[in-house]
């Protein structure tokens, strides 16, 4: 049963997570532009280039957080992954008559 708290939180981390991870894809489009305003090997680039990755990994340290620190049945990004795992059943090995060999004393 769900309780209105949990689902409150439920919905926090998922406007947490999906916000950080819109501010991350923002970031790499902000370096993609740069690369092609002022070309890849631009001292301006890798400049900008320096300063945008620190950032997005910053981000991404927060993501981590966010996931470590939301409930255990939050699924976040996870949620397009599959929880149930369907396995077949096991082949039979084939039978084989075979001899144990002297076991002497």
């Amino acid at each position: 049963m769900a309780v209105a708290k949990n689902i409150k939180i439920n919905t926090y981390c998922d406007t947490v997570s999906t916000e950080l991870s819109g501010m991350k894809r923002s970031i790499h489009k902000l370096r993609d532009e740069a690369k092609k305003t002022y070309g890849a090997d631009s001292e301006e680039f890798r400049k900008y280039e320096q300063h945008l990755c620190e950032l997005a990994d910053m981000i991404d340290w927060k993501l981590q957080l966010v996931m470590k620190a939301c409930p255990f049945d939050w699924q976040g990004a996870d949620k397009d992954i599959e929880s149930v795992v369907s396995v077949g059943p096991g082949e039979k090995a084939p039978e084989i008559d075979f001899s144990g060999g002297y076991v002497g004393g």
